[in-house]
């Protein structure tokens, strides 16, 4: 819904036609539709009476029943799961605005939104081999069919967000790693101002998801024959949190684990203006994260293998 509103109120700004205008309208108020469907089902699994449900929907206890049938639902939600893996509209993030390069996949099948999917579903497909669980046992407990989870780890379909986390749990991963993929797959970026903090996070997850999309790599193989600056230390002080890398260092990372550059620079001057706002000047070799403010003690130790 988020996705969706951002598209509309992009299309408001633009001024585009009412026919596209509606069809913005349109597939968000079905996509309501389909969380209000998924709510009454969460609360029916807590224990929630049709009774609690009609009251808080204010239809009879009847019309609950028949609108909101487990089968119903279940069955509202996987047309809508199949509707929203058709391929993402055009939308410009800050950094296209920024620098007047419009980071739209140019066409259906290609471009950049297309290389974050696949990068997305290599990084599930590296995830579910750690798991050594099945897609049959994996499709049973996220209650989908084994030719979605299939599909989905091929590439050959981008899911809404909330499958994308449910496998991510599934197979033991941390799902916040991906959402950086997820979002550039959708070709959609939010103008979002966060702290420091906030900013360092969000930039390391999305690095640990490219590591993901890599097939986690062995560190000294990575690092072999790029820059002084990029030791397998400093990767795994980066992997592992406690360290953000100056820009150069960073963005040879990046190509090395086959990402981006201009992907993840938005992310990286988010982290560098909120610590211009609070510092004077950008350290080089990169800043510690137990240097950043709000930050307590030093940071967790790396994870990533060496």
């Amino acid at each position: 819904m988020l996705v969706l509103a951002a598209r509309l109120a992009e299309a408001e700004r633009k001024k585009e036609a009412l026919p596209d205008l509606l069809s913005h309208a349109d597939r968000l108020a079905r996509n309501v539709g389909c969380y209000t469907a998924a709510a009454v089902q969460d609360a029916r699994s807590g224990g929630t009476g049709w009774g609690v449900v009609a009251q808080a929907a204010g239809v009879s206890v009847e019309t609950a029943r028949a609108k909101w049938s487990d089968p119903k639902v279940k069955r509202l939600l996987a047309r809508r799961d199949q509707q929203w893996s058709a391929p993402p509209e055009p939308a410009v993030g800050k950094w296209a605005a920024a620098k007047g390069d419009d980071e739209t996949p140019p066409g259906r099948d290609g471009g950049r939104a297309e290389q974050a999917r696949q990068k997305l579903a290599a990084a599930l497909s590296h995830l579910q081999r750690q798991s050594s669980m099945t897609l049959q046992d994996a499709a049973q407990e996220a209650a989908l069919s084994p030719s979605s989870v299939s599909r989905v780890l091929a590439g050959a379909r981008l899911p809404a967000w909330p499958t994308v986390h449910m496998l991510a749990t599934i197979f033991g991963g941390q799902a916040g790693e991906l959402r950086f993929l997820w979002e550039r797959a959708q070709g959609v970026s939010f103008p979002v101002r966060r702290s420091v903090t906030g900013a360092a996070s969000q930039l390391q997850a999305a690095l640990r998801g490219l590591y993901l999309a890599a097939g986690s790599p062995e560190l000294r193989r990575l690092c072999k024959g790029g820059g002084p600056a990029l030791t397998p230390e400093v990767v795994q002080e980066v992997f592992g949190g406690g360290l953000i890398p100056d820009w150069p260092t960073l963005e040879d990372l990046v190509v090395r684990l086959g990402g981006e550059a201009s992907a993840i620079r938005p992310l990286w001057e988010d982290m560098h203006y909120a610590f211009l706002a609070s510092r004077d000047v950008f350290p080089a070799g990169g800043l510690p994260r137990s240097g950043l403010p709000g930050t307590e003690g030093s940071a967790r130790p790396g994870t990533a293998g060496s």
